[in-house]
């Protein structure tokens, strides 16, 4: 039982890799004998993908004879009762062919000791063990892992004292110029990586193991990118190396530029429909006043006129010259306030633009920001005049060192969330508050919206999720969503290491809370 209970302690570390590439078969199962994880090969059995098999019965894939012996093996393991020997245990495939299996198993416990479930090695029965466990495990990784995943195992002292051919060919060296060379030698060192090279050498002395990304230095100058887990070979008791298992990251590394691209493309799109949007708005907000001045204007042009009639008919009376006056006065202060009024319309909208085009981090008031956003966002009509607002800022928070960009077009992915939410609701209220806490600026922004349903609750944040229609599905003016909104404010506010959360009630709406740490954030040079 150790070397399972081995695998089963290191999962998520080296043996993960090992237990999906492996040739046996491996699955957790929960006290009422459901899945809740697996290997590819325990895939290939149910031949069905791994997210369809998650919950369904693990006795499915048992063969009729050994149903019952299987569960009561199962019910002693709970009790942590175990059988002696070998057991044979015959599994039925997805084409219903029945093969032998041999199985091991151990339970799977909690931080309270209480078990939860059986984590199960099936292994086809004409396989045979050797008596040297290690070497067997060792050989088995070696000759099944394929030309994206490496492997070396080192000496005490970090030098390499074996390596599979994959390592050989992503790197470029011969196995002579490989072997016998410490491993820090093959890895990228300045400045970006030293921190990380320190984390490794730290973490395999303090605990015998690493997980993390590295990179390693090709022959050709190529810096690789590899997904690197490792731990200590224990023999006899005795730390007597390491073994590396690492993924090739180059490809999810491209495939993550393109979607980044992609997804700043469509953020580009989002913009400039977003910002179309608020230019209809302000068209609108310029127009009123305007259309105050031309009307104004038109009836005391009219009323000079009768005003001149009159002076060449008559000279009038003293307080019919008075009446004019006052109305010439009034009118003159509707231009001024009208006038003021466009004034500070375009005025936003200059500033806006040049900080949002802004590359340089400065000092920021987020109460100003925010304030300023809000002034900007009135030209959506549908927030102007059908929602509710309660709006509290303070106003004397701590200045912050960042990019004007990163904090509005945070505040504006969520705001705008917040207003679509509500498109269909009976009751349209939104809250925002900003307030000092502990060391931390606080936003709160709260909507009476849809709310968010708990089992998509997971995925908001993942890029091009959404549960608003997408373009072009939407009926007559309902608003659509890419996906990319809240998977921008992640990446904008994560050199800030801003927090957020969310709370969120199905027909009663969501709010979302976002910490700013103030300390960190008052170095100009940070990050």
């Amino acid at each position: 039982m150790s070397e399972l209970k081995e695998i089963y302690l290191r999962r998520g570390n080296v043996a993960q890799d090992y237990i999906d590439i492996s040739s046996d078969i491996f699955v957790e199962i929960n006290n009422y004998f459901k899945i809740v994880d697996c290997n590819l090969n325990f895939c290939k059995l149910f031949n069905l993908p791994r997210a369809q098999i998650f919950g369904l019965e693990i006795i499915d894939i048992i063969n009729e004879n050994d149903r019952v012996r299987f569960l009561d093996i199962m019910r002693r393991a709970q009790r942590k009762k175990f059988k002696d020997g070998i057991i044979k245990i015959e599994l039925v495939d997805a084409k219903k062919r029945v093969n032998i299996h041999t199985m091991k198993y151990n339970p799977v416990v909690d931080d309270n000791n209480e078990i939860r479930g059986v984590f199960i090695k099936f292994t086809p029965f004409t396989k045979r063990v050797g008596d040297d466990k290690s070497g067997t495990l060792f050989s088995s990784i070696y000759s099944s892992l394929t030309n994206l995943y490496t492997i070396y195992a080192t000496d005490k002292k970090l030098r390499i004292s074996h390596l599979n051919s994959s390592i050989i060919n992503i790197l470029g060296y011969s196995r002579e110029e490989m072997e016998n060379k410490e491993i820090v030698e093959f890895l990228v060192k300045n400045k970006k990586t030293e921190k990380n090279i320190k984390e490794l050498f730290q973490s395999m002395e303090s605990n015998g193991k690493f997980t993390g990304e590295v990179l390693y230095q090709a022959k050709n100058g190529e810096s690789i990118p590899i997904y690197l887990s490792v731990s200590s070979l224990v023999h006899n008791g005795k730390v007597i190396g390491s073994l590396g298992i690492g993924r090739d990251m180059r490809d999810e590394k491209k495939l993550e530029s393109d979607n980044q691209a992609f997804a700043l493309k469509l953020q580009s799109h989002s913009k400039l429909a977003e910002f179309g949007m608020m230019l209809q708005g302000v068209a609108h907000n310029m127009n009123t006043p305007l259309t105050g001045i031309k009307s104004r204007a038109q009836l005391e042009h009219a009323k000079l006129a009768k005003f001149k009639q009159m002076i060449n008919e008559k000279f009038g009376e003293e307080e019919d010259l008075n009446k004019v006056t006052d109305s010439i006065s009034k009118f003159l202060s509707m231009i001024d306030m009208s006038v003021s009024k466009l004034a500070k319309i375009i005025k936003n909208m200059m500033t806006k633009s040049r900080d949002q085009q802004s590359l340089i981090k400065e000092q920021l008031n987020l109460a100003n920001v925010m304030e300023q956003e809000l002034e900007f966002i009135m030209s959506n009509q549908f927030f102007k005049h059908k929602v509710e607002k309660d709006i509290k800022i303070q106003s004397d928070l701590p200045l912050i060192f960042g990019l004007y960009s990163d904090f509005s077009q945070s505040f504006v992915n969520i705001i705008k969330n917040a207003i679509d939410s509500m498109y269909n609701s009976e009751k349209k209220a939104l809250s925002i508050k900003m307030f000092l806490h502990d060391d931390n600026i606080i936003l709160r922004i709260k909507d009476s919206g849809k709310g968010i349903p708990k089992d998509v609750g997971d995925k908001i944040f993942q890029p091009f999720f959404t549960t608003k229609p997408k373009i072009g599905q939407s009926e007559g003016e309902e608003p659509t969503g890419t996906g990319i909104g809240l998977d921008n404010v992640i990446s904008l506010l994560k050199p800030y290491n801003a927090k957020m959360s969310y709370e969120s009630e199905v027909g009663k709406g969501t709010e979302f809370t976002i910490t700013v740490p103030i300390k960190e954030n008052q170095k100009k040079d940070r990050g």
